[in-house]
């Protein structure tokens, strides 16, 4: 049977057997608090003129909430096709038929997608709801917070490696060394790895492990509870 995916006010069709959604489980975006409202797009789309010409101005406010909910959620920008858990969501609690009046409407342009990647029980139980515009601003929500995981992992690292570099100054190493990007980086990772502080000893011992330098080194017992 074809799925056929409709971009609203569009001329965009993807025809295909499966909807696979562009997120996997686990791309979520729970620690955002926003996110981005097209103003002409909604304005101007088939979902505003039915709800307004046919009496169901609620149906927009439903709408925006399941669209706002809708990101807090596994994978980013769906929903869970089920009944008691969308009056939940949309806020209807305990009245499961008022929701179910409201259904139809509120979900314009929201239809069945798989998810890719490691699924639980408890999330293979429950068939998912994706919709084509909210799908878009998910994945480049999620790219946008991935670039800056990745850029703030990069400052994390680049900081060790500064603080190795540092420390082998301090103990005297061979400046040929301390001045070898591989051999600080290396060390870096060594530690990094071992949950290790940057500290005399520890550096000695990377040194010994990483590089093969055996300087006299004790035993240590400085982990890191924390990262740095």
């Amino acid at each position: 049977m074809e799925a056929r995916m409709h971009y609203a006010d569009d001329d965009t069709e993807l025809i295909s057997e499966t909807w696979w959604y562009p997120l996997q489980w686990g791309d979520t975006l729970s620690n955002h608090d926003w996110i981005p409202l097209y103003i002409n797009r909604l304005l101007t789309s088939d979902f505003i003129a039915y709800s307004v010409a046919e009496g169901r101005r609620g149906d927009i406010g439903t709408a925006l909430i399941l669209w706002s909910e809708s990101f807090k959620q596994d994978p980013a920008g769906t929903l869970p096709d089920d009944d008691v858990q969308l009056a939940q969501i949309a806020r209807f609690g305990s009245d499961i038929e008022g929701w179910k009046a409201a259904r139809e409407g509120v979900l314009h342009g929201w239809q069945a997608t798989q998810i890719d990647g490691e699924s639980t029980r408890s999330r293979a139980r429950t068939q998912r709801l994706g919709h084509a515009v909210i799908s878009e601003i998910a994945l480049d929500m999620h790219r946008r917070k991935s670039g800056r995981d990745q850029a703030r992992e990069a400052g994390r690292l680049a900081q060790v490696r500064s603080r190795v570099r540092k420390k082998l100054s301090v103990l005297k190493v061979a400046r040929h060394i301390r001045e070898s990007d591989q051999i600080v980086q290396a060390v870096a990772s060594y530690l990094d790895t071992s949950n290790l502080y940057v500290t005399d000893d520890n550096v000695r011992l990377a040194l010994e492990e990483t590089v093969g330098l055996r300087p006299h080194v004790h035993q240590l017992d400085a982990h890191r509870e924390a990262r740095e």
